[in-house]
């Protein structure tokens, strides 16, 4: 079994100065002060020039936004750094929302992106969801989103949703990652929609595979299946019975003629979930060790 590290040294928070932004914030500097890590806040002006013909007459109001928005953030990243001594770099950055996380993320060697789902403050709640889904499918790095119901701040109980598709399992190297750093309890959970009692009883080999193997890597975790028709609904269920922190998914991108969508399975978790949503994008190998550098 080979080994890849995942390490968290450079967290980005898109801040839109909502109420779930300050919640994706709390968790960014809390795993920050657990990693040592620095975080990056990236607060995005959306301008009229990007929709307009007429947008070249509106750059002097951009220029104004962008130096009050880095007022802001400094006073925050100020406020924190005297509070816990975790390093916060700020940009204001003009564009699209999706896209410039996406890019700010590249440019700046990010490892995990932490951002809300239903932020309303920047823009509308439907809005808000479609960027976090798009985030999701197109970041390089894991994206870890987060909805305002969601209030406690730190990892203690991880839901690891496994199901009967080859890529299912490669999301057990990353939670275990973040298991280690947080001391988490993990619940592998099997989700069940097909009826064959052979495949059953092979899946349920697969869970016990993963729960022994957690066990070896000295994390903590028990197993429960679930059986019914639409996975992203029996995640979620199971998760908020478990009274979960987190819950980690592969995205699972589906085709689409276009190229790339994220999977029906991955989109309705990470908008509708009240639990913070851990999304991985598959990878060539299976079931690889990640290590948290810290």
């Amino acid at each position: 079994m080979s080994t890849t590290t995942f390490e968290i040294k450079r967290i980005l928070i898109p801040y839109d100065f909502s109420e779930t932004a300050k919640l994706s914030l709390e968790h960014a500097v809390f795993m920050a002060k657990l990693l040592k890590a620095d975080i990056y806040m990236l607060h995005i002006l959306e301008s009229v020039s990007f929709t307009s013909a007429f947008g070249a007459a509106f750059g002097s109001v951009d220029k104004k936004l962008e130096t009050e928005s880095n007022q802001k953030l400094e006073e925050i990243a100020h406020e924190i750094f005297s509070n816990s001594g975790v390093t916060i770099k700020c940009f204001t950055e003009v564009g699209r929302i999706y896209k410039k996380i996406v890019e700010v993320a590249k440019r700046e060697n990010i490892d995990i992106i932490i951002m809300g789902t239903h932020g309303a403050s920047g823009y509308t709640k439907f809005r808000a969801g479609t960027n976090t889904s798009k985030v999701v499918e197109e970041a390089v790095c894991p994206v870890i989103s987060v909805q305002k119901i969601s209030h406690r701040v730190g990892f203690k109980k991880i839901v690891i949703p496994i199901d009967n598709t080859p890529q299912s399992r490669q999301k057990v190297s990353y939670a275990l990652a973040i298991a280690r750093a947080y001391q988490s309890h993990v619940y592998v959970v099997g989700l069940i929609n097909f009826s064959n009692e052979e495949n059953k009883r092979k899946f349920h080999i697969k869970v016990d595979q993963v729960e022994e193997w957690l066990a070896q890597h000295e994390v903590t975790s028990e197993k429960k299946f679930v059986e019914g028709d639409n996975l992203a609904k029996m995640t979620m269920q199971v998760a908020e019975e478990l009274d979960a922190d987190l819950i980690v998914i592969m995205t699972e991108q589906e085709p689409s003629i276009t190229g790339l969508f994220l999977g029906t399975y991955a989109t309705q978790v990470v908008n509708h979930s009240k639990i913070p949503v851990m999304a991985v994008h598959p990878q060539v190998s299976d079931l690889s060790t990640a290590t948290l550098g810290y």
